[in-house]
């Protein structure tokens, strides 16, 4: 786990222009794809308390310019449907519509956390040189990236839970046409109390894997589960330079206003 130093602080803007931002310690970056995933089960039994309060929340008086050392930053956009989740780090930047009536950050400062209408929801990345290191010796293509991503993900969650993981595997194309891994464990007897299923779904995007996690419960199946990170994923945008959160928030703002 990261150090208190090296927590990640809140970001997020809305679409009247009030910004929120979160800078990351670089070492961070290094580290992150070492921490690999955080069960979300340990948060469903605390979705109230962690929920950060709004007035936590409010902006933060900075100058015009906003621009200002996003590489490392993530920001979260109000918009008409959910949010826009905008990730922008020295190496990769990308956009996300998360779509729901509710979506509040959790107060997770290593990981980044959502409720979305009760849903937990992760959002993370791993390097491809943490599971593939020979990758591009071996010529793997995307689908090969993305089982030795999932083989890495439930050697890892197995020695986590100290139990033999059971996974199952969907086909999964994005709408797009992306080629995608979706997969899913039961939680093992003893530990599925509020959690019954864990949802993975991945992409490529080099030199890293995309994930997002989900959990089903009694009141979620995984079949919802499962469809809310496919719809979720289909939404994504990769910008090979880093995105201005201030510049998109105006453009959603005054698209929002017409």
């Amino acid at each position: 786990m990261l150090s208190a130093s090296e927590n990640r602080l809140g970001n997020s803007c809305d679409s009247g222009r009030k910004c929120r931002f979160k800078t990351n310690n670089p070492k961070r970056d290094v580290q992150l794809v070492s921490t690999r995933l955080i069960i979300a089960v340990a948060l469903l039994q605390f979705v109230g308390p962690l929920v950060t309060p709004v007035s936590a929340w409010q902006p933060i008086k900075r100058s015009a310019s906003v621009s200002q050392k996003q590489e490392n930053d993530w920001a979260q956009i109000k918009t008409g449907d959910g949010a826009l989740f905008v990730w922008n780090r020295s190496d990769i930047h990308f956009t996300l519509s998360i779509r729901g009536k509710e979506i509040k950050p959790l107060n997770d400062p290593e990981h980044i956390f959502f409720n979305v209408d009760g849903m937990v929801f992760q959002i993370q990345v791993a390097s491809i040189a943490e599971f593939a290191p020979d990758a591009k010796e071996k010529n793997l293509d995307d689908k090969a990236l993305l089982a030795a991503h999932r083989d890495w993900e439930t050697k890892f969650l197995e020695g986590l839970l100290g139990k033999k993981l059971k996974v199952q595997v969907f086909s999964g194309k994005l709408s797009t046409g992306t080629e995608a891994s979706l997969w899913q464990f039961d939680m093992p007897e003893g530990m599925n109390d509020d959690a019954k299923k864990q949802v993975y779904l991945t992409v490529v995007s080099k030199p890293y894997v995309l994930l997002l996690n989900s959990v089903a419960t009694a009141a979620i199946s995984d079949e919802v589960a499962r469809k809310f990170l496919m719809d979720t994923m289909s939404t994504l945008k990769i910008s090979p330079t880093p995105i201005d959160v201030k510049k998109l928030a105006e453009s959603i703002s005054k698209s929002a206003g017409s």
